[in-house]
């Protein structure tokens, strides 16, 4: 199948990139170049004064300049700038995703320190993001899409991804407890005052097809009643064979404001991802072992039918200024969805049928959810003298009921994986249930928080949350259940100092707690726990470089591992401890209107703290991490004359090796891959043309699923974007 795709597309698409809310951006800006009073300065108490009225904004688009955000509501709740906050966060704005032609939330995390994005081709039920060595959460506008379904991957309703790193367990919350790893916040497009309508489009390699529409109408005269759909539909090829993607996401959004700090947003959200289930290949036969098989080879037969996920929504969000100093915010989220996984599957990374030959088994997963998640919380903002107060009161309550069922069948035949002639029919397997779950996920909230200013040099941040978590597992096929029940207390404290109005030192602890769904213990199901230690420095320097960089320690127990004593391996204990340690860092440099750059890089050392019984020893690393990762992206504009309105970019990103498995039997080779793009912009048309991996790097990547083996990364690819707004 032909790597190279020529094409011109014409596409729909409606609707501007909007880019950040211009109130939030002058106090923000303000409180984040104001220099702190001299030492000598003698200063007077006064009584409480209040600074204004409680803002409800009707954006969460936040305020960025080219690609550097300087907000980030994620991590707070509130409009707060980044060098204030004291935790690592990254923000990738809209304007990155449009340049390098993102295609995956996966590909767009290449531009975050110590992340591993999930691959393409994976079924979006597995969650393969990983943030400094551990499991990320993915949320959808700070609500959690637990077991992520429909198109995760859908870019035209993205206004930003948000990325807080380490556990988020005070404000964060919902389907089977708070993140342990960090938060990846996609923050959806939210309507506006303007009139617009942009349609557009994008072909490719590999058959790649994917026109899009953004519609931003306002309904009524004066702007109180305003409305904004975002659609998305993809169809696409792909290097590996046999493999095709549909996908599609249509999000309207209703936003009605009386202006006077009362706003109410429904956003609806259906999405749909199909395509032939995709596993990997062994480590034998592609990163070792004495034969390699053809990396663009699909396991099974080709006529398997196409896996689906899919998902229907409706959230409503109530912002309510209650006086100059009080405001309320209140989300309401009710979702149905569901999952069917259709697969022909080896479960070895060695050959278990002699020579290069594997045993194939047909296998079906099913499954349905719905969904009801609810938060609200009051934020309140005032001064008293040398001391500014943000403080914060929230609940949020989430329940999620599910039934899912696998079936497999024994061995249906066998294939020699180096030369496959024929492949064994696939039939849907039935019977006895080789696994089942009827589950109850629920988990509730009361947290605190409190932001406080001192001298407009010392930012604190302390908050606590009151977590109950509640999984209620029923085998109805083994007659079993299990229940996972705890309460805790989750910390959250940090710190910044500014030392100059250019350069701050941070450092935060916090801690986050998730139950394990699908596994049944021989003791007491305990959640697991998560702890992070870290420090660092945040810079926003007059010559356009800013920042940040930090050294952590992140800490997980109570880690689901086998239990040796059960000779069929169905039960498991909760006794597993990891730890990861090391550093990240992230940059942009802006010196004028012409040039945009970005960096980062992570070292990230993960492993097990305590051996596993009959199984890996202390000291092993984890799977899929690379203790090595970064890249580069920079970006030049050109100005008047024969080339105005052109623009270029190029990066490379790089990374180490990383384990296949926890006993490091097998790992991957290090990669280094680089992109270009070129663009041209004039009175609402954009034309951009994106190659990736341009040097066809041949490489291997860890791909999480049942063997913990490999995929083989795409090769180079060229992507045109056209579009239009109106």
């Amino acid at each position: 199948m032909s790597r190279f795709v020529s094409g011109l597309v014409l596409a729909l698409v409606l609707a501007p990139l909007c880019r950040s809310a211009g109130a939030q951006t002058a106090s923000g800006a303000s409180e984040e170049t104001s220099s702190p009073p001299s030492p000598e300065t003698v200063i007077t108490l006064p009584t409480v004064v209040v600074t204004g009225r409680a803002d409800v904004t009707t954006t969460t688009a936040g305020d960025v300049d080219g690609y550097r955000a300087l907000t980030a509501k994620s991590a707070t709740l509130t409009d707060t700038p980044l060098r204030q906050i004291p935790q690592s966060i990254e923000v990738i704005p809209r304007s990155v995703l449009d340049d390098q032609a993102v295609t995956s939330i996966g590909e767009a995390l290449k531009n975050v320190s110590a992340t591993v994005g999930q691959p393409a081709l994976q079924t979006p039920v597995y969650n393969s993001n990983y943030i400094r060595g551990f499991a990320a959460e993915q949320y959808l506008d700070g609500m959690t899409t637990y077991l992520g379904s429909g198109d995760t991957n859908a870019m035209a309703d993205v206004e930003r991804i948000e990325v807080l790193k380490g556990p988020n367990g005070i404000l964060y919350g919902g389907g089977s407890g708070t993140p342990l790893g960090g938060v990846i916040n996609v923050v959806s497009r939210m309507p506006t005052a303007d009139r617009f309508l942009e349609i557009g489009g994008t072909v490719g390699s590999n058959a790649y097809y994917a026109p899009y529409f953004d519609i931003n109408q306002p309904l009524s005269k004066d702007g109180t009643i305003l409305f904004r759909s975002t659609g998305s539909y993809v169809k696409s090829g792909s290097d590996v064979d046999v493999v095709d993607t549909d996908r599609y996401s249509f999000n309207p959004t209703f936003l009605l404001t009386n202006k006077e700090g009362t706003t109410l947003t429904v956003q609806g959200r259906t999405s749909r991802w199909e395509q032939q289930e995709y596993q990997g290949l062994p480590a034998v036969g592609t990163v070792t072992g004495s034969f390699r098989v053809n990396p663009d080879l699909f396991i099974g037969t080709p006529d398997v039918p196409d896996s689906f996920s899919e998902t229907n929504s409706l959230t409503a969000t109530l912002d309510h200024a209650l006086n100059d100093v009080w405001s309320n915010s209140t989300k309401v989220r009710y979702g149905k969805s569901s999952y069917n996984q259709i697969s022909q599957i080896i479960i070895s990374n060695t050959p278990d049928a002699g020579g290069s030959s594997w045993s194939l088994y047909n296998q079906n997963v099913e499954e349905e959810r719905d969904e009801i998640a609810v938060s609200s919380h009051f934020l309140g903002q005032y001064t008293s003298g040398l001391f500014e107060f943000k403080p914060l009161f929230g609940v949020d309550y989430s329940r999620l009921a599910e039934t899912a069922v696998m079936h497999m069948s024994g061995a249906v035949g066998t294939v020699d994986l180096l030369s496959p002639a024929s492949w064994p029919a696939y039939t849907a397997p039935s019977g006895v249930a080789m696994t089942d779950g009827d589950n109850v996920y629920s988990t509730y909230g009361a947290y605190a928080q409190i932001q406080s200013t001192v001298a407009r040099r010392v930012h604190l941040l302390a908050g606590l949350r009151l977590a109950h978590l509640e999984i209620d597992q029923y085998s109805p096929t083994y007659l079993r259940g299990d229940n996972t029940k705890k309460t805790k207390l989750l910390p959250r404290v940090g710190a910044v100092y500014d030392l100059t109005d250019q350069f701050s030192l941070f450092a935060d602890y916090s801690e986050g707690m998730k139950g394990n769904p699908f596994f049944f213990y021989s003791g007491v199901a305990v959640p697991e726990v998560s702890r992070q230690y870290e420090g660092g420095v945040k810079f926003d320097a007059r010559n356009g470089v800013s920042g940040s960089a930090a050294l952590f320690q992140v800490s997980r127990s109570h880690v689901p591992v086998t239990d040796p004593s059960d000779a069929f391996g169905l039960t498991s204990l909760a006794i597993g401890e990891q730890q990861s340690r090391g550093f990240d860092g992230e940059l942009t440099w802006q010196p004028d209107e012409h040039w945009k750059l970005m960096a980062n890089y992570a070292y990230v050392d993960a492993e097990l703290t305590r051996d596993i019984p009959g199984g890996a020893t202390a000291g092993s690393k984890l799977v899929g991490i690379p203790r090595h990762s970064g890249g580069i992206w920079g970006d030049y504009a050109f100005g008047s004359g024969a080339l105005k309105g052109w623009s270029a970019g190029a990066g490379l990103h790089a990374a180490s090796g990383a384990p296949l498995d926890l006993k490091n039997t097998y790992k991957t080779e290090g990669h280094v891959t680089a992109d270009a793009a070129i663009r041209y912009q004039d009175d609402g048309f954009s034309a951009s043309l994106n190659v990736k991996n341009m040097t066809d790097e041949q490489y291997y990547t860890p791909y999480q699923y049942l063997v913990g083996g490999v995929a083989s990364a795409p090769g180079r690819s060229v992507f045109l974007t056209v579009s239009q707004r109106f």
